[in-house]
């Protein structure tokens, strides 16, 4: 006799494709209800698909001997059906006081590392975990009540991505997501199949618990009886649009930045306000999202308010700083935002060899210096082979060779540098030129300057000084030339 339970689980896997011929499976199996009917419905499956089921239990060293009773059961019900069977006991208590985090959250995180050590193990591509409809139902509202965005409403997806530790990439997919907890209790009723209670899981202790056993129960009864299928109908929308967006954004991502330290270690991101400013307020918070999380390493706690107040940072002054979760920083600098953790002083967008400097030989013809951002090539013309008219280019200047002198290097800023700027030749230090051209902070100590002692003669790429021009009198001219134009 065929068990609706299981021919609906079974047509949604087809569905969406979440099996392929020949795919080998690690199967998270607690012994619950939920894992249970996952189990039974990739059996169902197995000859139609051919698959290899490894079955992995974790013991969290919570329950203490109901969870070793547990193991038990999952190990004979595997025995029984020639299935290969995988335990980890763990201390997920100690785990969860050394990093920080709830029992909750380290038992996910340490099952999902497991499964990905047997992934590995097996060489398996597909990792099986048993989320229903209801437990859907319960992430939307969880996420709704915490702050989260319009990626929280997305809820539990029925395939994804996971890496493990060793950055292999494996397929997470829950096959029974189309199930009510309901459903599911009825099949195996149904199918005669006993299954684990897990007593914590009826605890009004933890606040997914309460939404379980008190809100969700008390909403169907008294508002309406579908809200569970309601509230999955809406993740799923929420789900087409959210990677509608993440498309877009993926397309405006050039707009984000690296920023380093001296030693070249990752200190945050940069963001060009001209470029946020032309995009849909979904895109460009999404983008901000994405920023925030490239710094953080993560986005749980990371609340709608918090990216909000990082976006209106595009409508304040240079200055204004936000204190964020996980010990970030963000504040306008100029026609930048930037995100970094707090305490970085020093920013550049790239580690290059500038910052000692680099004499430069202009004895010969022509020569150059290279770098991971710029690429600085000279000659050496006489003036009479030359166009009349000098280039008005950022990024090439002429210089009249005999005015020079010896010393001539390129490196980055220094405390002392300063210009001759018009035709009066008034000193200007440098720091005020960067300043009132507003380049930001984090810029101004990778630019290359062109200079013969503290004398710059000029800031590649934004202004040349006046002392060393060409002119009608000039018989050999220094073209120095900016090759990569990066600024």
């Amino acid at each position: 006799m065929e068990i609706k339970t299981f021919k609906k689980a079974a047509e949604n896997i087809k569905k969406l494709k979440l099996l392929e011929t020949d795919d080998c499976v690690i199967a998270g199996v607690s012994g619950g209800a939920d894992s249970m009917c996952m189990l039974m419905t990739l059996l169902g499956l197995k000859q139609e698909f051919d698959l290899d089921i490894i079955v992995a239990h974790v013991n969290h060293g919570i329950r203490g001997e109901e969870a070793e009773r547990d193991a038990d059961f999952v190990r004979d019900f595997c025995a029984d059906k020639g299935l290969t069977f995988e335990l980890v006991n763990a201390d997920i208590p100690k785990l969860a006081a050394e990093t920080g985090t709830t029992a909750e959250e380290a038992g996910r995180n340490f099952r999902y590392s497991y499964f990905c050590e047997l992934a590995s193990k097996y060489n398996a591509k597909k990792i099986a975990v048993a989320h229903n409809s209801d437990d859907n139902a319960e992430t939307v509202l969880f996420n709704i009540f915490r702050g989260s965005g319009l990626g929280g409403l997305k809820g539990i997806l029925p395939i994804r991505n996971i890496s493990g530790s060793d950055g292999k990439k494996y397929t997470l997919i829950r096959p029974v997501l189309s199930l009510s907890r309901a459903e599911i209790e009825e099949g195996l009723k149904e199918a005669g199949q006993d299954f684990c209670i897990d007593r914590t899981n009826n605890e009004d202790t933890y606040a997914r618990n309460r939404l379980r056993n008190i809100i969700l129960p008390m909403a169907r009864d008294s508002i309406n009886s579908n809200v569970y299928g309601h509230i999955g109908n809406l993740s799923r929308q929420a789900a087409l649009v959210y990677d509608y967006i993440e498309q877009e954004t993926e397309k405006s991502s050039s707009c984000i930045s690296r920023i380093f330290d001296e030693q070249g270690n990752k200190t945050g991101v940069s963001l060009n306000i001209s470029v946020l400013e032309k995009l849909h307020q979904a895109i460009r918070q999404n983008l901000l999202r994405r920023a925030f999380e490239m710094v953080s390493g993560k986005l749980k706690d990371v609340e709608e308010t918090h990216i909000e107040a990082i976006d209106a940072l595009r409508l304040r002054q240079s200055g204004k700083r936000l204190s964020l979760p996980y010990d970030v920083t963000a504040f306008r600098e100029y026609d930048r935002i930037i995100l970094t953790k707090s305490g970085n002083t020093g920013f550049f967008v790239e580690k290059n060899s500038f910052f000692k400097g680099e004499l430069l030989d202009i004895t010969g013809e022509k020569g150059g210096c290279e770098s991971g951002i710029y690429g600085i090539t000279w000659e050496i013309r006489n003036r009479s082979e030359l166009p009349l008219e000098i280039p008005k280019c950022q990024d090439i200047k002429w210089f009249d060779h005999e005015k020079i002198g010896d010393g001539l290097m390129v490196r980055t800023c220094r405390e002392g540098d300063y210009m001759l700027i018009g035709r009066e030749k008034h000193r200007k230090s440098l720091s005020r030129f960067m300043i009132d051209n507003k380049i930001p902070l984090h810029e101004r100590e990778r630019i290359p300057l062109l200079v013969v002692g503290s004398h710059v003669l000029w800031v590649v790429g934004y202004r040349q000084d006046e002392s060393c021009l060409v002119t009608d009198t000039t018989e050999r001219v220094l073209i120095v030339k900016n090759n990569n134009q990066k600024r």
